[in-house]
């Protein structure tokens, strides 16, 4: 075992219990004091993270999703004989390949199928939140809402029903279309459903969407849910740390500086958030020539078939794939086709924030 990465760690303890005392006899130095309930560490994934980084501390390896000091993995080794944890499945690199490919196609058929509809009817698929489409709909304005779907599509669409999230129209034929409500976060959840779903974890998504929905739907929160499961947070911040700086950006650089000196960042004011852990740190790279280091991290990001972030603190939320950003625009109404626009990574216009990467993809 020269190298465990955290996803395997979590996997092959969850839902075991570990003798606190065994655990203390063999390595007393460890400080488990703060998670152990009547003699006993229970595998919940709070408590694996506390302990994945109790372990941590003793790795020199600089990466805090991986420890490969013999200290570390020693106390790793011990754990998983000690509770008889057998290797993670054989199929999980190609289960988060799926994973990513999957996210990769849903984004590129939601757009699609939402700009080809606009085309053939004049109404799109989906609409923002933020939009007059919605305004009328919390109005119980009926007449506002055929009046604006008589102007899309010429006359020939009208209103069936309001549903929780979505509006019902019919033609003349009786042929029925669907428009869905969405947001930033909506639109990523929505991506990341049918990429986990479609990959046959659907019980691990409920889990994740239990998770944000009960936090308010925090992109920071997603995160965390993600990293539990072995994705890499890769902190971006296109400016320097001179340039942020300069222009008093006093939050960005904060973030930045917590970043590289490996503290969690953007911890939610939700119980049991603990913020994320950044793996890399790619910067500087906005109006210079990024060095040979950025250069790299830059390549191997556009390189990755499916991501899903974060900018400036959880403000924004967005999907992407394969060097591009796609975020949904809140305000769109159902025959806006820029509804969901793509920017490459190196042009996207928000200054700090996570891309958070698959497995297998870093």
């Amino acid at each position: 075992m020269p190298v465990l990465d955290h996803a395997a760690f979590i996997n092959r303890l969850k839902g075991k219990s570990i003798n606190t005392a065994e655990l203390r006899s063999a390595y007393p130095e460890l400080n488990v004091r703060g998670f152990s309930d009547n003699g006993v560490i229970k595998g919940t994934n709070q408590n694996l993270e506390k302990l994945w980084e109790v372990i941590d501390n003793y790795d020199r390896d600089g990466n805090v999703n991986t420890i490969s000091d013999e200290p570390a993995l020693s106390i790793a080794a011990w754990l998983f004989a000690k509770t008889g944890s057998s290797s993670p499945a054989s199929g999980e690199t190609a289960n988060w390949r799926k994973v990513a490919e999957l996210g990769d196609k849903s984004i590129t058929n939601n757009s699609n199928a939402h700009r080809t509809a606009i085309d053939d009817t004049g109404v799109g698929l989906y609409y923002g939140d933020h939009s007059p489409f919605h305004d009328a709909i919390l109005r119980g304005d009926s007449r506002g809402l055929q009046t604006q779907i008589d102007a899309m599509s010429a006359g020939n669409w009208r209103m069936g029903s309001i549903e929780p999230g979505r509006v019902i129209i019919e033609n003349p034929s009786g042929k029925a279309a669907r428009i869905q409500e969405s947001s930033c976060i909506g639109w990523v959840m929505d991506n990341v459903r049918a990429a986990y779903e479609g990959a046959g974890i659907e019980a691990r998504f409920a889990e994740i969407k239990s998770r944000v929905k009960e936090a308010d739907l925090r992109g920071t929160v997603l995160c965390e849910e993600l990293q539990k499961d072995g994705w890499i947070a890769v902190f971006y911040c296109p400016r320097t740390a001179q340039d942020l700086e300069a222009a008093g950006e006093r939050e960005k650089l904060g973030a930045l500086n917590m970043a590289r000196a490996g503290v969690r960042v953007w911890k939610s004011p939700v119980p049991g958030s603990t913020g994320v852990r950044c793996d890399a740190v790619l910067t500087g790279y906005r109006g210079i020539m990024p060095d040979s280091t950025t250069e790299a991290l830059l390549e191997k990001l556009e390189n990755v078939p499916f991501f899903v972030g974060v900018a400036n603190g959880g403000i924004h939320t967005f999907v992407g794939h394969k060097g591009s950003v796609c975020d949904f625009h809140w305000t769109a109404q159902p025959d806006d086709k820029n509804a969901m626009t793509e920017n490459p990574v190196r042009e996207w216009k928000w200054d700090t924030g996570l891309y958070m990467v698959p497995p297998g993809y870093w």
